[in-house]
């Protein structure tokens, strides 16, 4: 760009066409035409410059597509760029003539047309001239203005899949680069993804046990060479029109014992929905072939009944649930599901490591068990697993029912060491009835998606209600007891929703001046009031503010996660 005009020669303006390469940069890595065009329109005084720019986006592959290619035609006359104006020497190469469309030639390959794209490459089938061959041929999505990182991580995939041979594993061929532009060639196999067999329905047991025992063969292949994939899910692995399984997609494979910039603890990788526990919470250095398993039986879970076991509105949301929560059995969403398949499923997504299928191998095993009609290796749990299940399945029910067992075991100590007011006693127990029926109505209604939200504010307003109306009819001052308005408030920042948050502290605001209505002796001195009321506000303030920022960071990994 040495012929380019810069507006001015200081640092002031040096700065200005730095910040403005970063943005141009983003855009580009985002296909966001729009944005691209609205910094042309707003920085007029810099369109040589930028005309410069504009011209890296059409040295971008010709395998993007002809559709992508019409655009950066159209984008091209609007600022007075043509293709024409670039070396013309080069313009057999894809990477340098992204209007020619498909077919078209790139280097010994003729790329025929686009079968995949995710966020870090784009995958075509082509046709290997020298051999006389069709393969596929995958590239990185961003060309040269790739960050190091990300031709890092394609190298790796190359050198992760390239010396294994398998046949459920997708094979590498080579790998190299033409005119900048990275790409490797590998096995091609007519197919669709794993995923696209459930579109029409989940699948009966025995072809589901079928497709993840053979998967569950290749991927202790894999294991035995020293490789975790990491990114085990439906769209990464293929089926054929035999119905074989084929894995594929080593972008985020680990080699044992290896360590590199995407790997060091705090870094979150993969697909929350198939992730295991110790990948949501970013401790690498306890991934392992377990992890591996996990994923599998969330593919397992997810061709049985149509949906994987965690699949919220958000990643935050879904990383929390697997951290946290767990999956609903199989069994409540289909009876007729087989429960040794459940058991299998809930073995492979244990929290903990440790309790899942030591390997890859025993999981296919057990698999082919089940399909022999042979006793299963996975029991079911006892009572202290179930219950601890429970406990995470329905956290808010639990910590409710926790409170009210507390509040009840104190209000009947109370009356066997004083029974005089059994009418008192009763009205006190009555409230406390009723509120664990609610919320257990509650705790229904959230399993419903359509009435989730519904639940959430409505259990949060009764909260408050029932609270009010308990410490109403009790007895005497009331002390620490109205305690429980600032705990309902930090309780809504475990939904992570910022107007959950306020809509719980107006509420407890508003019931807490009714409580003063009908306890008078509550607001002397006047001031105590005020104070406990501006701490309520405060309080709500805090988690509020702190769920908007966890919402921010969910909002960037949604847009910057790795495919």
């Amino acid at each position: 760009m040495s012929d380019v005009q810069q507006p001015t020669t200081n640092q002031e303006d040096e700065r200005r066409l730095f910040e403005l390469l970063d943005r141009y940069v983003e855009t580009l890595h985002r296909e966001d035409l729009q944005t691209r065009r609205s910094l042309l329109e707003r920085h007029g005084d810099l369109a040589d410059f930028l005309a410069c720019l504009d011209s890296l986006e059409d040295l971008a592959p010709a395998a993007w597509g002809p559709e992508r290619a019409a655009r950066s035609e159209a984008d091209s006359s609007s600022t007075g760029f043509r293709q024409g104006d670039v070396a013309g020497e080069m313009s057999s190469d894809p990477t340098q003539n992204p209007q020619a469309g498909l077919p078209v030639d790139f280097g010994k390959y003729e790329l025929l047309a686009e079968v995949g794209r995710g966020g870090m490459g784009v995958v075509y089938r082509a046709h290997q001239k020298d051999l006389d061959r069709t393969v596929a041929v995958k590239m990185i999505l961003a060309n040269w203005l790739a960050a190091p990182e990300t031709v890092q991580r394609f190298y790796a995939e190359a050198r992760a899949a390239g010396g294994i041979k398998h046949p459920n594993i997708i094979g590498i061929h080579e790998v190299g680069q033409i005119h900048g532009q990275h790409y490797f060639a590998m096995d091609y196999v007519e197919g669709r993804g794993l995923g696209e067999l459930t579109q029409n329905g989940p699948l009966d047991g025995e072809t589901a046990a079928k497709l993840v025992a053979s998967v569950a063969r290749a991927v202790q292949h894999l294991h035995e060479h020293g490789i975790v994939h990491r990114d085990l899910k439906p769209s990464n692995i293929l089926v054929d029109g035999e119905g074989l399984p084929y894995v594929t997609d080593f972008g985020l494979a680990k080699v044992f014992n290896s360590e590199n910039a995407q790997t060091r603890t705090g870094t979150i990788l993969g697909t929350p929905s198939y992730m295991s526990p110790e990948q949501a919470a970013g401790r690498t250095s306890e991934i392992s072939a377990q992890s591996d398993v996990y994923s599998l039986g969330a593919i397992l879970y997810e061709l049985l009944c149509g949906r994987p076991p965690f699949k919220e509105e958000t990643p935050l949301d879904t990383l929390v649930q697997v951290l946290e929560g767990e999956p609903t059995m199989l069994s409540r969403l289909s009876r007729s599901i087989s429960r040794d398949l459940e058991l299998i499923c809930l073995r492979c997504l244990e929290k903990n490591p440790q309790q899942r299928y030591p390997s890859a191998a025993v999981l296919a095993d057990d698999l082919e068990r089940f399909l022999k009609r042979e006793p299963i290796q996975a029991r079911p749990s006892g009572f202290d697993q179930k219950l601890h299940r429970w406990v995470r399945r329905e956290p808010a029910l639990v910590s409710r029912l926790s409170g009210f067992l507390i509040a009840a075991t104190i209000a009947q100590t109370a009356y066997v060491l004083n029974p005089v007011d059994l009418d008192y006693h009763v009205r006190i127990m009555s409230i406390i009835g009723i509120w664990v029926a609610v919320s257990f109505l509650f705790q229904h209604m959230l399993h419903h998606h359509s009435l989730a939200d519904f639940a959430r504010f409505a259990w949060s307003a009764t909260d408050a209600i029932l609270l009010t109306l308990l410490l109403a009819v009790t007895k005497g001052p009331l002390g620490p007891l109205v305690i429980g308005y600032p705990l309902l408030v930090a309780a809504a920042g475990l939904f992570f929703r910022v107007r959950l948050v306020w809509f719980v502290t107006i509420s407890c605001l508003v019931s807490y001046s009714v409580l003063l209505l009908l306890h008078p002796e509550e607001a002397r001195p006047p001031h105590y009031p005020v104070i406990f009321a501006a701490v309520l506000a405060v309080l709500g303030f805090i988690v509020a503010y702190q769920v908007y920022r966890v919402r921010v960071l969910s909002r960037f990994y949604n847009r910057h996660r790795l495919p």
